[in-house]
């Protein structure tokens, strides 16, 4: 489990997408799955989780002191396998 108690850093493109530091930071609290990806920024970390208005999110977290989140918006179809385990090739998804 990755825990981001002594708090993150938004970016600015984080925040284009409306969602605000508390629904981000509830996300982080508690995801309902976390998944290591590899990227420009070295291994991020892909946390999708729900907001109070029940939308699924998701929130990208990229290493440091503090954890920069890089992205944050409601959860996009590439990633709804990550929440059923499967791809869409019927091959096991990543996990965190």
């Amino acid at each position: 489990m990755i825990s981001y108690d002594g708090g993150v850093r938004l970016t600015r493109s984080a925040r284009k997408h409306g969602l605000t530091a508390d629904e981000v930071r509830r996300v982080l609290d508690a995801p309902l799955r976390s998944v290591r990806q590899p990227s420009a920024h070295g291994e991020v970390v892909l946390h999708i989780g729900v907001t109070d208005r029940r939308d699924l999110v998701e929130v990208v977290v990229a290493p440091g002191d503090p954890p920069v989140v890089l992205h944050a918006m409601r959860l996009r179809p590439a990633n709804y396998p990550h929440l059923t385990g499967v791809t869409s090739h019927g091959e096991p998804a990543r996990k965190g």
